[in-house]
């Protein structure tokens, strides 16, 4: 079972923009990529543009073939630790459009986002509009708590 997450972006208005993500919501994965590789609105803007994803940065892709084996019978991953694939590509979204799901993205009020209720998430991540991600820790039927994200540009 994936812990989900909802990744979005606040507008001018406080509305936010936002989608679903499957795979490793939490903070020390997703966080740490969100605040590794979408530094600027205009990157989150593009991320949020293809829609929900399977997982927020993979080699792989919906029809990828066999993982690759060194000659013990082992993984091979690559330097940031990403497994490799036979016939793989650069880390990136895996979005459900690819294999052929409607692109979906949401435009709801900040309560809505951080709900819970559009797809069972767990994690919610806000690219506020002074360019900084905001984490929170999504609690079904009880209070939604923020969370820190780990400083790994600077760490």
């Amino acid at each position: 079972m994936g812990t989900r997450s909802r990744i979005g972006i606040e507008m001018p208005d406080h509305t936010v923009v936002s989608v679903y993500c499957h795979w490793d919501g939490y903070v020390e994965h997703n966080g740490k990529i969100l605040v590794e590789h979408y530094q600027n609105r205009e990157d989150v803007q593009e991320l949020i543009d293809g829609g929900s994803m399977s997982t927020l940065r993979t080699r792989g892709t919906w029809t990828h073939d066999t993982v690759l084996l060194d000659e013990n019978g082992e993984y091979i991953h690559d330097a940031a630790g990403y497994l490799m694939y036979k016939n793989d590509r650069e880390p990136q979204p895996l979005y459900h459009s690819e294999r052929g799901e409607e692109v979906e993205v949401l435009h709801t009020s900040f309560d809505e986002f951080v709900s819970g209720n559009l797809g069972g998430e767990e994690y919610a991540y806000l690219f506020d509009l002074n360019d900084n991600w905001k984490a929170f820790k999504i609690n079904w039927k009880g209070p939604v708590d923020r969370v820190e994200i780990p400083n790994y540009v600077t760490a």
